[in-house]
């Protein structure tokens, strides 16, 4: 496992089952910079092996349609799938408008406790690997 910190916004975590986890900091707003960073962090950590993410927005305060856009249309032939923590029914909302509107290149799904979104993840990866 490693994890490292990027520009003191986001945490991205490596577990030892190939999960990612990125987790935004207390209020932190997510921009373009840091979105990119986290990125090259997992890509270089990961290569191309078969691997999830966990994004943990559940303290994150703010981040712009222009960057939205940019995660959604990401896309990693070797990411099963991503699960996006969120905690308030005001999260649930803004989640729920990015799935429907940037609709995201790789399997996504809204949870509100951190061990059903990793069951789901390490689901994805299981079928994957058939």
């Amino acid at each position: 496992m490693q994890s490292t910190i990027v520009n003191d916004r986001v945490k991205v975590v490596q577990e030892d089952d190939q999960i990612y986890k990125y987790i935004a900091l207390e209020n932190c707003t997510l921009d373009m910079d840091t979105l990119q960073k986290m990125t090259k962090v997992g890509d270089s950590w990961n290569g191309e092996r078969l691997c999830a993410n966990l994004v943990d927005v559940r303290k994150l305060f703010f981040v712009d349609s222009k960057t939205r856009e940019y995660a959604a249309a990401q896309y990693r032939p070797y990411v099963a799938g991503q699960a996006i923590l969120i905690e308030s029914k005001i999260s649930s909302y803004f989640a729920n408008l990015f799935l429907t509107f940037s609709r995201p290149k790789v399997p996504t799904r809204l949870f509100s406790k951190e061990e059903e979104a990793l069951k789901w993840l390490r689901g994805q990866m299981e079928k994957r690997e058939k």
